[in-house]
C-alpha cells in the first residue's frame, strides 16, 4: 500500500505498508483470472488485509496490448485492486544490489523506488492512497515514461537471454562446467535469499533443454525477485514447476500455477503464511 503526501513545503513524501499474504500474479494468470469468479474471490482476499505485488514488466505488457476488449478487461480487474498493491523492481541484480547496501530502517530491496519516485514527482494530487487505478491512469498519460520503459524492457529480455544461451553452451560442450555447476552448492545469509534463489533458479534453467526465448527473461527475472519476497507466487506451469524443482530456503514464496487457483485460495484461507 502507498500514500503519496505532499508538505507544505512543495515536497512529496512516500510511505509503504505492505500487509501479509504478499501475492505476485505472473501477467498471463492476471489475463486468465480478469472477470472471472475466481479473479473475484482472490481479490477480495487480498483487499482483506494483503498486498499484491506488481512490476514495471506488467505495465509494460498491458499497455503493449492496445486499447480492446482484453486491455479493458484487465485494466478493470486490476484497478479493482485499489491501494492493496505494491510495485517491485522486476531486475533481480537490482533487488541484490539494493540488498548488498542494505541497513536497518531503509526500505524493502525489492521495492522499485525509481518508479515510485517518478510517481511522485508527476503527483498532483494532495494526500491520498496511490491506487492501481491511480497508476493506470499516469502511466495512459505519459506516452514518453511508456516508451522509454519498453525501451528497457526490451533490452532486459535480450541480455538475459544472450547469458542464458551462453551458460547452456558451456553446459553442454564442457564437461568441466557440468561437472561444476551440478556440483555447486550456493549458499545465504538469512534473511537474504535472493542471490541464492537466483543462482538456483539459473542452474535449472541453463540444465534444461526446453527453449528460453527472450519473452521467458522476465519471467525468469520476475520469478527470482517474487520468490524470494512474497509469502504466494502464482507462475505458468513451465516457471512453477521450474521453481518447485529448485533448492529453496526456508521463507521463500509457496510457489502455485495458473491452474491452482483454488488451491491457493484454501492455504489463504487458513493462514496468513505460506507452507513450510
Amino acid at each position: 500500500m502507498v500514500s503519496i503526501k505532499r508538505t507544505r513545503d512543495g515536497a512529496v513524501e512516500i510511505q509503504i505498508v505492505l500487509p501479509s499474504p504478499t501475492i505476485y500474479l505472473d501477467y498471463g494468470v492476471i489475463g486468465k483470472l480478469a472477470g472471472t469468479d475466481q479473479g473475484a474471490r482472490l481479490r477480495e482476499r487480498i483487499s482483506d488485509n494483503g498486498t499484491l505485488y506488481f512490476s514495471w514488466a506488467h505495465l509494460i505488457e498491458l499497455f503493449s496490448l492496445g486499447n480492446g476488449p482484453t486491455f479493458d478487461r484487465i485494466v478493470k480487474y486490476l484497478a479493482s485492486f485499489g491501494a492493496n498493491f505494491i510495485l517491485i523492481d522486476a531486475d533481480s541484480e537490482a533487488v541484490m544490489k539494493r540488498e548488498r547496501e542494505w541497513v536497518i530502517g531503509r526500505q524493502n530491496p525489492a521495492v522499485d523506488e525509481t518508479f515510485l519516485g517518478v510517481l511522485a514527482a508527476n503527483w498532483h494530487g494532495g494526500s491520498t492512497e496511490l491506487s492501481i487505478g491511480n497508476l493506470l491512469e499516469f502511466m495512459a498519460q505519459n506516452d514518453e515514461l511508456f516508451t522509454s520503459i519498453k525501451a528497457m524492457h526490451g533490452s532486459f529480455k535480450q541480455k538475459v537471454k544472450a547469458i542464458v544461451d551462453t551458460q547452456r553452451l558451456r553446459y553442454k560442450t564442457d564437461k568441466l562446467v557440468r561437472k561444476q555447476l551440478d556440483g555447486a552448492t550456493y549458499l545465504y545469509e538469512p534473511p537474504i535469499v535472493t542471490p541464492k534463489v537466483s543462482l538456483e533458479l539459473g542452474r535449472e534453467c541453463v540444465r534444461t533443454n526446453e527453449i528460453f526465448s527472450a519473452s521467458d527473461a522476465l519471467d525468469f527475472l520476475h520469478a527470482i525477485v517474487s520468490i524470494s519476497y512474497c509469502d504466494y507466487v502464482v507462475l505458468d506451469k513451465k516457471w512453477a514447476r521450474r521453481g518447485r524443482a529448485l533448492n529453496l530456503p526456508r521463507g521463500t514464496a509457496a510457489i502455485f500455477d495458473g491452474t491452482e487457483i483454488d488451491k491457493l485460495l484454501g492455504s489463504l484461507g487458513s493462514s496468513s503464511c505460506p507452507p513450510i
